[in-house]
């Protein structure tokens, strides 16, 4: 059975303070971790806000930005990180959206560049954290997960990744995934029983699954017209739903209208506490080693949507 963690992300309903208080919640009932978003915040600082205020659960970031960061500060962040809890630490790693970046004035460069980013930032922080050259130095091991969404980063991770996180995939695409992590750990002479398969998984969780939908609806048409996660959902079957997002050209109303109910309900938790623990249990079945669920709130506020999830997903 897959380790369950809930994620958190900074937002105005919930702030740092509120997810120190989540999380110790979370630890109390018997999560196995939890892991921080980075959107407007810094994962790593809210992580460590997070050990110092737990004492077993594991902690994670799902992702950090390696374009935020220069490798070298990476890695002496991490191992302080590392220190300061106990060893408790997972890093996951992403190149954020070309969208996002670019709105901060950062150029991702060509279609190949993400990757080779990704490489140089994976082999910087392993000769760093594992040869001795942060300060702190690291006693045992840091994980360095990556999100894949694409196939040539999900193979990747299966060279030179501990795990790799899925965001959005269907049953199938899971399937797929982790034949081509095992393609990559084939290619690099390594153990895939080594590398820690991960989804990251949104619920909304509500009785009335229509009203469910409505928001998740409107999530999927705001990803599905990211370049990197359009193409994602596209190759995994829903490329006439990405046809409609991308047809309606920043028109939200036309760009939800566009995503169907078979997208949401393959790609997200959706519906009952019941109907969402079954479908964990299927997102998780083909051999994900960790769940990482975060909670959007339907029609209640978030810290009411936080005791439901707790309670629906409770180990």
């Amino acid at each position: 059975m897959a380790k369950i963690a809930l994620a958190f992300s900074i937002m105005p309903d919930s702030p740092l303070p509120t997810i120190i208080e989540w999380a110790r919640a979370a630890e109390d009932a018997g999560f196995d971790g939890v892991f921080m978003t980075e959107a407007n915040n810094d994962s790593l600082a809210c992580s460590l806000g997070i050990g110092f205020n737990t004492r077993r659960v594991t902690l994670g970031t799902a992702i950090t930005n390696i374009y935020l960061r220069h490798p070298n500060l990476l890695a002496n962040e991490v191992a302080a990180l590392h220190e300061l809890t106990g060893g408790r630490f997972i890093l996951g790693l992403g190149t954020g959206h070309r969208e996002g970046n670019s709105a901060l004035g950062i150029d991702m460069g060509g279609p190949a560049d993400p990757m080779k980013k990704m490489r140089y930032t994976v082999a910087t922080l392993r000769r760093m954290l594992e040869g001795g050259k942060t300060n702190p130095k690291v006693n045992g091991k840091t994980p360095l997960y990556l999100a894949g969404v694409s196939r040539p980063m999900v193979r990747m991770a299966g060279e030179i990744a501990d795990g790799v996180i899925f965001n959005f995939f269907p049953p199938a695409r899971i399937k797929e995934a982790l034949g081509e992590i095992a393609e990559g750990a084939q290619k690099a002479g390594r153990n895939v029983a080594e590398i820690v398969p991960t989804m990251f998984a949104t619920a909304f969780i509500s009785d009335d699954v229509e009203l469910a939908r409505k928001p998740a609806r409107t999530l999927l048409s705001r990803y599905g017209a990211l370049r990197f996660y359009g193409n994602m959902f596209a190759h995994a079957g829903f490329d006439r739903e990405i046809e409609g997002i991308r047809a309606a050209a920043g028109d939200g109303k036309a760009a939800i209208a566009a995503v169907t109910d078979k997208m949401i309900d393959s790609t997200l938790l959706v519906g009952p506490e019941g109907r969402v623990r079954e479908r964990l249990a299927e997102l998780v079945a083909p051999g994900i080693g960790w769940a990482i669920v975060f909670i959007n709130p339907v029609g209640e506020d978030r810290a009411s949507a936080m005791k439901r999830a707790m309670r629906a997903l409770k180990p």
